[in-house]
């Protein structure tokens, strides 16, 4: 089992030494033709045509594809950045981690609330359809399309707010039962 202090530097790893782009569905694939296609049969929805033109523009310029959750379930699934590899290293379901959607994980967490005045670096954030990671001093890492479609370290509104960072503002936060804190 991964240790929360690993956790937080693979999750920031990702966001210094990586460059990634919001992709649903994804847990650390390089953009490809194939993974943009496979997705867009998937969730035709999301994946619009301004959607799959502006993804097959990052073909072959070292970039990977995250999703929220998927960025947590990367992680846990053993993503390295390997791009030559399907999903970057991550292998589907493994470590004893589900595939699951960001409103089933937060309920898969303990010590489970509402009130921030204790959160511990490494616990997950949620808020409705959404889920990042709590790394310390006020700030959340969290793969989103909000502001620049990719994974970035935002301020966590709950606690404050941080000079040069987006924030957002959570609902619950709690320990995911898959990393030891």
């Amino acid at each position: 089992m991964m240790t929360k202090d690993l956790f937080i530097k693979k999750l920031q790893d990702i966001q210094n030494n990586h460059k990634t782009v919001y992709m649903r569905g994804v847990y650390g694939a390089p953009v490809t033709e194939d993974i943009i296609s496979y997705k867009t049969d998937q969730y035709p929805n999301w994946y619009s045509s301004e959607r799959q033109i502006t993804l097959r523009n990052l073909i072959g310029k070292g970039f990977f594809g995250f999703d929220c959750v998927c960025l947590i379930k990367g992680v846990l699934w053993g993503w390295n950045g390997d791009d030559t590899q399907e999903y970057g290293g991550a292998e589907y379901e493994s470590n004893g981690v589900p595939d699951i959607n960001a409103d089933t994980m937060i309920t898969k967490c303990e010590e489970v609330t509402e009130d921030f005045s204790k959160i511990e670096a490494g616990e997950a954030l949620w808020c409705n359809g959404h889920i990042g990671v709590y790394i310390g001093d006020g700030k959340a890492v969290e793969c989103t399309s909000r502001w620049s479609s990719n994974v970035q370290v935002t301020a966590v509104g709950n606690i404050g707010t941080v000079e040069g960072l987006n924030t957002r503002v959570w609902i619950k936060h709690g320990k995911l039962p898959y990393i030891m804190y």
